[in-house]
């Protein structure tokens, strides 16, 4: 599982390198993201450390509340990226 779960995070990698000269801050968040996901994948008992320092019970919880932060982030410039252009 670790092989295919980093796989499919180095293709965003690598989707991020491409989009850098479009979309810069973009491409640093997504790789930012990329490579902290790989980190836990090949470490996955750090998810729970890192859970306890900010005050989660558990790891999986974490990943969970910060895959919900960046997808409603996401949301909402894409959102706002509409907007601007209908406007």
């Amino acid at each position: 599982m670790q092989v295919l779960l980093i796989g499919g995070l180095l293709l965003c990698l690598l989707y991020a390198l491409v989009q850098r000269q479009k979309a810069r801050r973009l491409s640093t968040a997504i790789s930012l993201v990329t490579l902290i996901g790989i980190y836990l994948v090949l470490f996955p008992e750090q998810t729970n450390a890192w859970a306890h320092v900010v005050g989660v019970g558990r790891g999986a919880d974490l990943v969970l509340y910060c895959w919900l932060v960046i997808s409603l982030i996401v949301s909402m410039h894409l959102q706002l990226q509409l907007l601007q252009l209908q406007g």
